[in-house]
């Protein structure tokens, strides 16, 4: 065997080793969130919804390391002497049942992600905005048809998930999935560049970080997911044996993203609807305007405030007293 083999073999067992471990980050975010949200009020019956697709994340990833964990068995373990080595066992059996079943749970958590994503996008574009998410939506529709075709043709006998058979739509699929993402990501980054100069004048500095720091930007946009999609398309059409620990640590991140933003939403740091309407300006150029004069409360904290009841997670006696002076500061500045 050449140098190219060993690296091809390389490649993908270090990526099986980090999916496992994105697995395991995963599954502690999955636990955390379920607790957070069910702590949380009652009468929110989005929780549900929320739980039920943390779980199927779950559930698809799953399916999706263990089929790549049964192949490497096959491939390194149980048919170790075929002639040509596990590469060539690789090859031929690229198709087989137990592949084919983990690319489709994984091209199945990437539509249920890039479809939290679009959500995403409506919030923060809700309003007379709206119309700038149909924009990611015709992408994602053709990303979901191609993705399909794609996954059928790597089924079918001599099927090839990575090189296609006649015509391989697993390019096109990758480049529109990958696009979405870019999208989705640049206009939620763009909007939350927007929006945090106008939450830091209206809150404390610690509170507003909660929503405007680095890291938070980094979850709410899916920054890192994009950026090893765009890593795993650059290797993948270059056929690099890179590729395949692109596409394994690509896979785990396509549950790992949305999982986060999942418990950011749990905790109580994630935007909402009403907080980009609260922290949208009514003019550009100028200071923010709050929509009403709701601010948070003890009572109304999020799930958070169970692990520690001596300081809410707005400190409400506080910062609600401090955000409201500032908004009469600040409407002195817009009456001339």
């Amino acid at each position: 065997m050449g140098d190219q083999v060993f690296d091809l073999e390389r490649s993908w067992y270090i990526g099986n080793t980090c999916f496992a471990i994105i697995y395991g980050i995963q599954l502690c975010m999955f636990f955390l969130s379920s607790y957070f949200l069910w702590l949380n009020s009652k009468a929110d019956k989005s929780r549900y919804i929320y739980i039920a697709y943390s779980a199927t994340l779950l559930l698809l990833v799953t399916i999706a390391m263990a089929c790549n964990l049964f192949f490497g068995q096959m491939m390194w373990i149980e048919h170790r002497d075929v002639e040509g080595g596990p590469v060539v066992f690789f090859l031929t059996n690229i198709a087989a049942w137990y592949n084919t079943f983990g690319t489709a749970a994984d091209v199945t958590a990437d539509l249920l992600s890039n479809g939290l994503m679009l959500y995403r996008c409506y919030v923060f574009y809700s309003g007379p905005n709206v119309w700038m998410v149909y924009i990611p939506a015709l992408v994602l529709l053709a990303s979901t048809a191609m993705s399909i075709t794609a996954t059928i043709q790597s089924g079918l006998p001599g099927g090839d998930f990575f090189h296609g058979i006649t015509t391989n739509f697993t390019i096109p699929w990758l480049v529109l999935t990958i696009t979405f993402n870019i999208i989705t990501t640049g206009m939620i980054s763009l909007r939350l560049f927007m929006v945090s100069r106008s939450m830091k004048r209206a809150l404390t500095k610690e509170r507003a970080e909660v929503y405007t720091s680095v890291i938070a930007i980094l979850v709410e946009s899916a920054a890192p997911f994009t950026l090893l999609g765009i890593g795993y398309l650059i290797t993948y059409v270059r056929n690099a044996p890179e590729s395949l620990w692109f596409a394994d640590v690509w896979g785990g991140f396509l549950a790992l993203a949305p999982q986060a933003i999942i418990l950011r939403v749990a905790m109580g740091s994630a935007w909402s609807k009403q907080m980009v309407g609260q922290y949208t300006a009514s003019k550009p150029g100028t200071a923010v305007v709050f929509a009403s004069h709701t601010y948070p409360s003890e009572s109304s904290g999020t799930a958070l405030q169970t692990l520690d009841r001596s300081k809410g997670p707005f400190d409400s006696r506080n910062e609600s007293t401090t955000a409201i002076s500032k908004r009469s500061e600040l409407d002195q500045e817009l009456d001339p």
